[in-house]
């Protein structure tokens, strides 16, 4: 009888460290899941910043490529279709001047903010256009 319980507990042990393990990597998942959405989100504007053109400084610049902190603008992170789980972001764009030797250089950087179960997360990026 002793060994069945001993055998019935170690099982259990066995179960709810799988369960516990599983959980986890269900939870890595999810967030690796979202800092990729935050990536695409944030690589799909500096696609669009190294695309824009004209740009000849100081006539034809961009809208894209501002010089300052342009508005926030909402990003979907991520978007399950069977559970309706929405997980969005914000994406800010900051382009600055950083001209040097006569060649027009513009820095721009892009943040996209986002929070997944009660946590903040962040991922920027950062590119540089020369005029054409």
């Amino acid at each position: 009888m002793v060994e069945v319980l001993v055998a019935i507990g170690l099982i259990g042990v066995g179960l709810s460290t799988t369960i516990a393990a599983l959980t986890k990597f269900n939870a890595f998942a999810s967030q690796s899941r979202n800092a990729t959405g935050a990536y695409a989100a944030a690589m799909n504007q500096i696609d669009a910043i190294q695309s824009a053109t004209p740009f000849t400084p100081p006539g034809q610049i961009p809208s894209v490529l501002t010089l300052g902190i342009q508005a926030p603008e909402t990003v979907k992170i991520y978007e399950d279709a069977d559970s309706n789980t929405i997980v969005s972001g914000r994406r800010t764009t900051t382009v600055a001047d950083v001209s040097s030797g006569g060649v027009t250089i513009y820095r721009a950087t892009v943040r996209v903010n986002y929070t997944y179960l009660g946590r903040p997360y962040s991922y920027s990026m950062e590119t540089l256009r020369a005029s054409d």
